[in-house]
């Protein structure tokens, strides 16, 4: 995958009439896991969120892409958590039209995390509500 220094080899005007034929199918919940150390739980704690994204590219009209997204929060240290929240999310998109590895950089980079993310961020909010821990709510996706 492309840095984000590194300039696209596909034009903005390319993606945008290949994003056209792109249709989402579904996602999917793979894995997921919750620990709470609520003996370090505080109201004013760092919160670090990492998301690792990966595709395949199954034939000429679908794609499968792999979107994990790892929570933790602490008041001092990582080692010292109040809360890990891990979810790895599992998404099918078709498309009539045939991707290239350049637009599926842009597109991993720019649209998955702007569907993906909310389903993230209702994820975290339940969890964190159902283990009684304190209210917990991420931020606006901004890109």
């Amino acid at each position: 995958m492309k840095g984000k220094d590194t300039k696209s080899a596909i034009s903005p005007e390319d993606y945008r009439k290949t994003l056209d034929h792109v249709q989402l199918i579904s996602i999917t919940m793979d894995a997921c896991s919750v620990k709470v150390n609520r003996g370090k739980a505080d109201g004013n704690m760092n919160i670090d969120v990492k998301n690792k994204r990966s595709y395949s590219i199954e034939d000429e009209k679908n794609i499968v892409v792999a979107s994990n997204y790892d929570l933790v929060a602490t008041k001092t240290t990582k080692k010292e958590f109040a809360l890990k929240i891990m979810c790895t999310y599992r998404i099918v998109f078709s498309t009539e039209k045939p991707v290239t590895d350049d637009f599926m950089d842009v597109f991993m980079d720019i649209n998955l995390p702007m569907n993906t993310w909310p389903y993230f961020r209702e994820f975290v909010q339940n969890m964190v509500q159902r283990s009684g821990f304190p209210q917990l709510t991420l931020p606006l996706l901004k890109r």
